[in-house]
């Protein structure tokens, strides 16, 4: 082996000892408490994830300006603002887009992937 090879070598195992920041793929095994499990690999839990809003349910406030349906001569004005909970929790067997955190010890919850 070369010593340009041996310096690359080391080179790449020290950036892998450091663990980089890296995508990965997870499946949500449990809600209540959350746990992942990554890449059929291992499971996380608890101050190991980091969740973004995409993934958690929230109460978002939306403005309406419209006016009702006529129904039997009868309609009117519908305005002002109204709270709305999007939904968006995560639930056992999703898929998640995680990113590993550089040094491995925490995971982000990107989103939840979806098949077409």
């Amino acid at each position: 082996m070369s010593l340009t090879s041996k310096i690359k070598r080391a080179a790449m195992d020290a950036i892998e000892e450091g663990k980089p920041v890296a995508i990965t793929y997870g499946t949500v095994i449990s809600v209540t408490p959350l746990e992942i499990n990554v890449e059929q690999r291992m499971n996380i839990k608890g101050n190991m994830i980091l969740l973004t809003s995409n993934v958690i349910d929230k109460e978002v406030e939306v403005e309406v300006n419209d006016i009702t349906e006529e129904k039997e001569g009868h309609k009117h004005d519908y305005k002002g603002t109204k709270k709305h909970i999007h939904k968006k929790g995560l639930k056992v067997g999703e898929k998640v887009l995680l990113l590993r955190v550089q040094g491995g010890q925490k995971y982000i919850v990107l989103d939840r992937l979806v098949s077409v």
